[in-house]
């Protein structure tokens, strides 16, 4: 009964709660609770919609017990009941009592409730008579609140839209959503209405509100349609089977084969009417009901009124463009005449203008014949940017022919268009031509097109004729204004011919100045110009500007063969107005690689005969004019001028020729003979510095060739001075000599040779020098290698003696100790105080003793293969062991000791009295280098499957000149008496042996570090 006294608060969540599982969650938290229950379940099944279940148990609830109480729950339920079940996840299985009963009234039940408890706990009597039926209708009165409440909010969203400055994109996206959120649909989509054409165009909502979503915007006749019902009635419009209802056959024929069984329309208006409908589509008949109809209708209204606010805005956005545009052009009509840049702007103008995808203008030829155009804008393929065609063919042409514009809202299905292929390539769907008039006649024709169908109004029209008057008087200006220009160039270019002629010898320059002005005056696209082979009278061309030098070299003519061979016979201008179909050409082949269509060619003349040909070439069908021809002909003349010129300097420079070949061909011997030697050599000038090296010298001493530099400092600047007097003794005394210095390298230190050889010059003044400079450092090192050798052969034989003499005091020693640990363990000695150092210190000399020994045996190995015992040590103790002994010893008394040893360092398989003379052996050479101060630091650590240990000291460091010796056999910087030179020799030996390496790295006046690395 206590769920009866606590109704009310039952119901609170439900009135409280954010959103419907919400609710049906606290709420059931709380029946659970109040009938003592462990878990329970409760189903809502919405009159539309899915259905909702909620289940509560505690965070610990099995999953599987979870997902039983949800498809329980989902079971419809007669009457209250009481079962005995063993639900999933029980332990051992026990059984529970589960009671069920369903929710609302009897005949529209709402839902079900489930509660999970114990035997005998758990009694029907937890529901009060008429709860069920109570909490159903509650639930369901919820249910409805929270949907209208949801349909207040969507509504308030879009209304919220109209202020804001979003895209109708994200108008269409939150259209989209909140439908969706209130009616269940498969499909959606806009319907505008184009008037002017009696059309649909159909907006792809779903497809807009997706940021890489493929949209499938389209167009259709609105006859016959149940979007003009919509516009007939200006309401909305139901459809709950398409197969069975009364559909149009336009309709029809679109949800049909997409499977949709049901649609559902609503009028988009504004203040002039009905100007499109929204439309919903489901797969399942009878989707819709009024309420739908209702809430799409309420939705429709406001995102009318937002299409219609941006239809506006974008209206007058275009307004302003198109006065922007015709204001830009009445400023290109005065301010830019440079014909390019005014088409070029005049093509943009009109994407920007009315929306085109691209634009294309076209302007008449001479004989306006052909409309061909000559700047585009928005184009895909290279065919549209240089499409041509007769006035009267296509819809360009007609418009050339009429001078009245045309407008086609699909090309596909005009038959007037005559290149259907580019058209495909470009994806023209609909097109606007304009003529261009100036004076009343016209000058050529500007081409709007765009990629949709049906896109350029009436409007849009009237514009464009607007524009194509002001740009008609812009490019006539500009065409005026570039023949003005043409002029002045031609006679530019004429003049610059004329002084290259006179003022060069070098005919390659000149005949390059030629082609080019030639060229440009011409407006041609290519020049080339061919000469006379004597030897076999033909024409073979020399120069081009575009073609390549093998394709040049390959194209020969014969008097009166070809174009070229015309205008050499007839020793006239000739032209070929198309290259492709001119049965006089030559080479037809090559112009269709090269893509030029038009020629001429003009004789190059001297006297009474013609020593050459210029050919200009166009990429279009071009018909030159007869002041071109006269221009050509004034340029071939300068350039026959050039070619007797340079055939006259040719001659004489033959002569030079031969003279000075023997003394390029002596020159040549002695520079190879330089280059080759496997000597350096290097000639210097009176003020040491080097006039020329060879490829050896240079790479010898690692200088550049060619460089002015002192000679001296290329051996290092400590040796600078020695190197400077021996060159300088060598031009005081005029004498050669030779000088050996020991310098670095690149890092390495390398031995050279110098030998000078000083040369007088014709006023008998010794002005240079020669320097042979030969790399010794192999031989050098060979020589001490092999004294190296020797003292190591005596080395060995000592060591094998000292070793024998030394062993047997060392066994005495080692005997004693020994003998005297064990005596100090018997009677009054083990008890006295003043012994108890005794055992330690007589350990310390057993050891010592055995290390001695053993440091013999590595003079021995310094010679042969010693051996080794190897055991796991751990060498943290034996750096320990090795600080120990040092500490004790007075000269290092004022050095510290830090060490930061790893204490996981684990044991390694090394000879521990090996390694205890390489520790003790880097340790003292640290110490003594810092004279028995400062701070001798000691690490140990595992890196990379190897253990470092590390000693750094606080010394002067070792020089970079003397580290890579450090490890040599007995070489030391120690005073004499003071050290072999064997010690580090014998630790890297030692290290080596164990698989490792000995490192060192030193920074002078910072101090050294050496690391020994074994693996482990």
């Amino acid at each position: 009964m206590k769920i009866g006294r606590v109704f009310p608060d039952l119901l609170t969540p439900l009135a409280t709660a954010d959103s419907v599982a919400e609710a049906l969650a606290q709420t059931l938290a709380r029946l659970v609770r109040l009938a003592g229950a462990d878990a329970g379940a409760l189903a809502f099944s919405p009159a539309r919609g899915a259905p909702v279940v909620v289940v509560e148990g505690g965070r610990r609830l099995p999953a599987e017990l979870r997902q039983w109480l949800v498809a329980a729950a989902a079971s419809r339920r007669r009457g209250v009941r009481l079962a005995r079940v063993r639900p999933p996840g029980s332990a051992r299985g026990r059984a529970a009592a589960l009671l069920s009963a369903p929710l609302g009234a009897p005949g529209r039940p709402a839902g079900t409730l489930l509660l999970l408890g114990r035997l005998g706990r758990l009694t029907p009597k937890a529901l009060p008579a008429g709860f069920p039926k109570e909490l159903g209708t509650a639930i369901d009165l919820v249910w409805h609140i929270h949907r209208r409440a949801l349909r207040t909010s969507v509504l308030n969203e879009l209304t919220q839209l109209l202020a804001s400055g979003d895209s109708l994109d994200e108008v269409f996206r939150a259209f989209t959503e909140g439908t969706s959120r209130l009616i269940p649909f498969d499909s959606i989509a806009v319907a505008l209405l184009d008037a002017e054409r009696g059309e649909l165009e159909i907006v792809d909502v779903a497809a807009r509100g997706l940021p890489l979503a493929l949209r499938r915007d389209g167009r259709m006749a609105l006859a016959g349609t149940l979007v003009a019902e919509v516009v007939r009635t200006a309401g909305p419009v139901r459809v709950d089977d398409v197969e069975r209802d009364p559909v149009p056959d336009a309709s029809r024929r679109v949800l049909a084969p997409r499977g949709y069984r049901a649609a559902l329309l609503a009028p988009l208006a504004a203040g002039h009417g009905v100007f499109g409908a929204v439309t919903l589509a489901a797969a399942r008949p009878g989707a819709f009901d009024p309420a739908d109809t209702e809430i799409l209708a309420e939705l429709a209204r406001p995102l009318a009124s937002a299409i219609e606010q941006r239809r506006l805005n974008e209206e007058g956005r275009r307004r302003t463009d198109e006065l922007a545009a015709l204001y830009s052009t009445s400023q290109l009509i005065t301010s830019r005449l440079d014909l390019a840049s005014v088409l070029d702007r005049i093509s943009r103008s009109v994407t920007a203008l009315i929306g085109s995808t691209g634009c294309g203008i076209g302007l008449l030829d001479r004989e306006r014949a052909r409309l061909t155009h000559v700047a585009a804008h928005g184009f895909e393929s290279e065919e549209w940017r240089a499409l041509s065609m007769p006035v009267g063919e296509g819809i360009m042409g007609r418009a050339a022919e009429s001078g009245l514009a045309i407008r086609v809202d699909d090309v596909r299905a005009d038959p007037r268009s005559a290149r259907r292929d580019v058209d495909e390539r470009e994806g023209i769907r609909s097109m606007l031509c304009v003529p261009l008039k100036v004076g009343g006649g016209v000058i050529g024709v500007i081409s709007a097109f765009s990629t949709r169908p049906g896109v350029f109004t009436s409007h849009h029209q009237r514009v464009l004729e607007a524009f194509g008057e002001q740009a008609g008087i812009a490019i006539q200006n500009a065409q005026l204004f570039e023949e003005s220009v043409r002029r002045a160039r031609e006679t530019r270019a004429l003049l610059e011919a004329g002084r290259a002629v006179s003022a060069s010898l070098d005919v390659d320059r000149t005949i390059r100045v030629i082609l080019d002005a030639a060229r440009g005056v011409v407006g041609a696209d290519s020049c080339g110009l061919a000469t006379l082979d004597p030897s076999t009278g033909d024409f073979v061309t020399v120069a081009s500007l575009d073609l390549p030098s093998a394709m040049v070299k390959e194209i020969r003519i014969k008097v009166g063969e070809g174009i070229g061979g015309l205008a050499v016979s007839e020793r006239r201008p000739i032209q070929s107005r198309d290259l492709y179909t001119d049965p006089r050409a030559r080479y037809p082949q090559l112009a269709r690689a090269t893509g030029f269509r038009s020629m001429l060619a003009a004789p190059l003349r001297v006297g009474e005969r013609v020593v050459g040909v210029i050919s200009v070439f166009r990429t279009d069908v071009h018909e030159f004019s007869g002041a071109e021809e006269e221009l050509l002909l004034a340029l071939a003349d300068q350039a026959a001028i050039a070619l007797e010129h340079a055939r006259l300097y040719a001659e004489l420079e033959v002569r030079v020729a031969e003279r000075t070949r023997e003394l390029d061909t002596q020159k040549r011997f002695v520079e190879v003979v330089l280059e080759t030697l496997p000597l350096g050599v290097f000639v210097l000038d009176a003020g040491l510095r080097v006039v020329r090296a060879n490829r050896e010298g240079a790479r010898a001493l690692g200088a550049p060739p060619d460089a002015r530099a002192p000679f001296a400092p290329l051996l290092g600047a400590e040796r600078a001075d020695a190197v400077e007097a021996f060159l300088r003794q060598a031009f005081a005394t005029r004498r050669g000599s030779a000088l050996e210095q020991e310098t670095t390298v690149a890092g390495e230190v390398k031995i050279f040779r110098l030998t000078t050889a000083p040369f007088e010059s014709s006023d008998e003044e010794v002005r240079h020098t020669v320097v042979l400079v030969e790399d010794v450092t192999r031989a050098k090192r060979l020589e001490r290698q092999m004294l190296l050798t020797e003292r190591l052969t005596t080395a060995g034989r000592l060591a094998a003696g000292v070793a024998h003499e030394l062993n047997n005091p060392l066994a005495t020693i080692a005997g004693c100790a020994e003998s005297l640990q064990s005596r100090l363990t018997e009677g009054e000695l083990a008890r006295s105080a003043e012994l108890a150092d005794f055992p330690h210190y007589l350990r310390l000399i057993e050891e010592e003793a055995f290390r001695c020994k053993e440091i013999t045996g590595s003079l021995l190995q310094f010679v042969r293969d010693p051996g080794s015992r190897r055991a796991p040590t751990d060498l943290n103790a034996l750096v320990q062991k090795a600080l120990e002994l040092l500490s004790h010893q007075s000269r290092f008394a004022e050095a510290r000791f830090v060490t930061e040893l790893d204490p996981a360092l684990p044991l390694v398989a090394v000879n521990e009295g090996q390694l205890r003379q390489v520790f003790i052996g880097l340790a003292a050479n640290a110490l003594e280098a810092m004279e028995g101060r400062g701070t001798l630091t000691l690490r140990s650590r595992v890196r990379r499957g190897e253990v470092e240990m590390e000693f750094e000291d606080e010394g002067p460091g070792i020089p970079d000149e003397i580290l890579g010796r450090v490890f040599d056999p007995f070489f030391t910087t120690k005073p004499p008496g003071q050290g072999t030179g064997l010690g580090l020799a014998i630790a890297q030996g030692i290290v080596a042996d164990h698989a490792g390496r000995l490192e060192v790295t030193s920074r002078v006046a910072k101090g050294s570090l050496f690391r020994v690395v074994v693996p482990l």
